[in-house]
């Protein structure tokens, strides 16, 4: 259970600098055409994150 959580964590913060780091390899008109889709997609990672913490929370609460 440890290595799975720890495998989630990685990937996702993983997946999180990728996207960060991509969004910024682009020329400027399409870096302008694309910043609130960057916007919606970090607002993702930020509550996907948010319930993670909450859902692993719970578990490791009711496990214990």
């Amino acid at each position: 259970m440890k290595v799975s959580m720890i495998l989630v964590i990685i990937i996702s913060v993983f997946a999180a600098i990728s996207t960060i780091k991509l969004a910024g390899k682009s020329d400027q008109d399409y870096s302008t055409a694309t910043k609130r889709n960057l916007t919606n997609l970090t607002l993702i990672y930020v509550g996907l994150g948010v319930i993670s913490v909450i859902a692993i929370a719970y578990i490791l609460i009711k496990w214990a």
